[in-house]
């Protein structure tokens, strides 16, 4: 089973699949798909890359979630060149049965898909906060993500299974889509 969490970047999509793999490792497998972004030609600016929506790379998805051992992993990327080192060796992926994809754009055959919804004032809150922590410039990609995510709403297979509010908290959002899977 493929369940997609979509929502806008800051809405809490890698924390909610993380602390669902967390509390139910034996039943979900965190798959961060941001890792799985249809690189940057060599050939192409950083600025035409940031341009258009980030595509997704779908086979590669699908082929981690078959592999085993270090295979079962997200590619090696470089984030800053937006480019991958490696096939897999990234974040590994859990052997849970359940695959929980967290990203902006949703599997082609997501099982059961969620919208996280986010009022723009705390995602941009959010994605400032992050980039203190983290020492990242995302914010100053917003709209490249803010299409990224439009692009999924519009190519999404079907109306979400369950919307989310992305203001509660986690443990609340866990048990509303336990409940849906029950």
């Amino acid at each position: 089973m493929i369940i997609c969490l979509m929502g806008p970047a800051g809405s809490g999509k890698s924390t909610l699949a993380k602390e669902l793999e967390r509390v139910r490792p034996e039943r979900f497998a965190r798959v961060p798909v941001d890792y799985f972004f249809v690189p940057r030609p060599a050939t192409e600016s950083m600025a035409d890359y940031l341009a258009r929506p980030f595509g997704y790379d779908w086979p590669a998805v699908d082929r981690a979630l078959a592999a085993t051992g270090p295979e079962r992993s997200t590619p090696d990327c470089d984030f800053t060149a937006m480019r991958r080192r490696a096939p897999y060796g990234g974040l590994p992926i859990g052997p849970g049965p359940v695959a929980v994809l967290d990203g902006m754009r949703p599997h082609p055959r997501c099982d059961r898909l969620v919208l996280l919804e986010l009022e723009p004032a705390e995602q941009c809150r959010r994605l400032v906060d992050r980039d203190r922590r983290w020492g990242t410039e995302v914010a100053d990609r917003q709209d490249h993500l803010a299409a990224t995510f439009r692009h999924g709403l519009a190519e999404r297979p079907r109306d979400p299974d369950l919307r989310l509010s992305a203001a509660q908290p986690v443990d609340a959002m866990i048990t509303t889509l336990l409940a849906l899977l029950a």
